[in-house]
């Protein structure tokens, strides 16, 4: 081999190298951490509403005149220890994070002001994370889902106000209006099997996209709601499932640019995976096709 014939190979195994480190480094951003965090952060927050509970209010307009109107608000705050993030699995097709953990319960100070000894009872949450647009809306959803579990598990317990008001005038009807409100504070509801492999998992998607969350309370750890006595003679546990969709029907459409979905490597302590989140219409349970390699060029450089 002449020393020219050489010298071509060592440069190009240089170029080579350097492209491959190129396209390493380009990958490697903070996509997939922000998408880590968020879900960790929705875990904790979960947990959080589900042990010292959550104040809710819903207001519902109907009525055959009306236009129809559903609206819940939610709030808590509390200061929490101990929560145990235990498994993070990340999609980097989608980039959808999930983050599943527990924590043991001692005494806890309730949303009503209540201090509740649970002995040691463990209590297991999950939350979700993206950083692309393209895939927010079927975890939109499931939030809006779990906040109208809030709202049907409120309604079950301490009942809802219904304020009805009609009018019919030669056999047609001219007014007719059907509103309701709900005002509650609730703790000790959690979602059941959370697990994203557990059998029965308490909450997903249907076909269509649209996302349910159940809710299961457990009244023999409950006292009052907002100091009044609950008078309820069902079983011991309850158990509600809300719903939430992933676009809105009844507005008119915004435009906007779409994310753009970028493939990042894994980090430690993380389980890279195809997570069944019903991103950009695709149907629950449908594969996931996996990233595409890198390209090749001449001389077998990487990009």
């Amino acid at each position: 081999m002449t020393r020219n014939g050489a010298r071509g190979i060592f440069v190009l195994a240089c170029v080579t190298m350097f492209s491959v480190f190129l396209w390493t480094s380009a990958s490697a951003g903070n996509r997939q951490l922000m998408s880590e965090k968020m879900a960790k952060e929705d875990l904790k927050r979960n947990l959080m509403e589900s042990v010292v509970g959550y104040n809710v209010m819903s207001k519902s307009q109907m009525g055959l005149t009306e236009e129809a109107k559903y609206q819940v608000k939610e709030r808590a705050d509390a200061l929490v220890k101990g929560i145990a993030v235990e498994k993070v699995l990340y999609d980097p097709q989608k980039d959808v994070a999930f983050a599943f953990g527990s924590v043991k319960l001692g005494d806890v100070k309730t949303v009503v002001g209540d201090m509740k000894r649970y002995d040691n009872v463990v209590v297991q949450g999950m939350g979700f994370g993206t950083m692309t647009p393209e895939s927010r809306p079927p975890l939109m959803a499931l939030r809006a889902a779990l906040l109208n579990a809030y709202d049907e598990m409120a309604e079950t317990l301490v009942g809802e106000k219904i304020s009805s008001y009609s009018e019919m005038e030669n056999f047609i009807l001219t007014k007719d209006i059907n509103h309701s409100e709900v005002c509650a504070a609730v703790y000790g509801a959690s979602i059941p099997n959370p697990g994203i492999n557990d059998k029965d998992r308490g909450w997903g998607w249907d076909e269509s996209g649209n996302a349910f969350v159940k809710l299961q309370l457990d009244l023999r750890k409950v006292k009052d709601i907002l100091g009044q006595r609950i008078v309820y003679e069902g079983p011991n546990i309850i158990e509600v499932e809300g719903r939430g969709a992933q676009t809105d029907e009844l507005a008119r459409p915004e435009q906007g640019e779409s994310g753009e979905m970028v493939a990042a490597p894994a980090t430690p302590r993380t389980t890279v995976q195809s997570l069944p989140v019903p991103v950009g219409g695709q149907k629950v349970g449908e594969p996931v096709a996996p990233p595409p390699p890198p390209e090749r060029h001449e001389g077998g450089a990487s990009r």
